[in-house]
């Protein structure tokens, strides 16, 4: 796992980028496929994630974790789906951590992903005081510390007929808020969008055909069935 600060991160990121300009024209010379991004966990200045991110922390700076790097995220992710069990969910595959400073305790915002069969009580809602939303096709719940989004992501390949039976879901859990009394409907949205803006970058990781979540996040609240 990767830890750096804002700074550190950006400046690893131009470094990066620099890199991936080098390796795109050597890999259209050379007829080969373009090189993946690194990792997933860049949050760009200006950014909506950014904002997002910022208004969620209740920070100016932050630190970012990287858990699993681009490829081993879709290669567990594409494992995973591959080996699921028809029942229940797999095991999550954790991306990214971002922890506000000056630090307090084990304070942070997780992104984790994984697959659940379509006709598993799994997907059903279960968080305490959880709320139903619908966003742009993709649904879910959230509360004052998780939010869990399902989304249809339709795979290529010899993985299309399973990605048919399942649901790619993201997690992410929001430990600063565990305790808290004060976060209302307009602060679930922003974990519920951030969480599908990261998601976002999963499924394009993952090339999900139907680009499912193509179109900005739009969350709207969803009667629980």
């Amino acid at each position: 796992m990767l830890t750096s600060g804002r700074k550190g991160l950006k400046a690893s990121a131009r470094g990066t980028t620099v890199l991936l300009a080098a390796l795109v024209l050597a890999s259209c010379a050379s007829g080969e496929p373009e090189a993946k991004i690194e990792h997933l966990c860049n949050v760009a200045d200006g950014s909506e994630e950014e904002a997002l991110l910022r208004g969620i922390l209740r920070a100016d700076d932050y630190t970012t974790d990287i858990n699993n790097r681009t490829s081993r995220v879709v290669e567990g992710l594409e494992r995973n789906l591959r080996d699921i069990d028809p029942a229940k969910e797999t095991l999550s595959t954790s991306m990214c951590a971002y922890k506000p400073t000056p630090r307090a305790g084990s304070d942070r915002a997780r992104f984790e992903f994984g697959w659940v069969p379509r006709t598993s009580k799994d997907a059903e809602p279960l968080l305490s005081g959880g709320g139903r939303f619908d966003a742009n096709g993709a649904f879910g719940e959230s509360n004052y510390f998780q939010t869990r989004l399902f989304v249809r992501c339709d795979m290529p390949g010899d993985l299309a007929e399973p990605s048919k039976a399942a649901w790619l879901y993201a997690r992410a859990s929001y430990s600063f808020n565990i305790g808290r009394t004060d976060i209302d409907q307009a602060a679930k949205d922003r974990q519920t969008a951030l969480a599908y803006l990261m998601a976002r970058r999963v499924t394009d990781a993952l090339g999900c055909e139907n680009k499912p979540l193509e179109k900005p996040p739009v969350v709207k609240p969803a009667p629980t069935p």
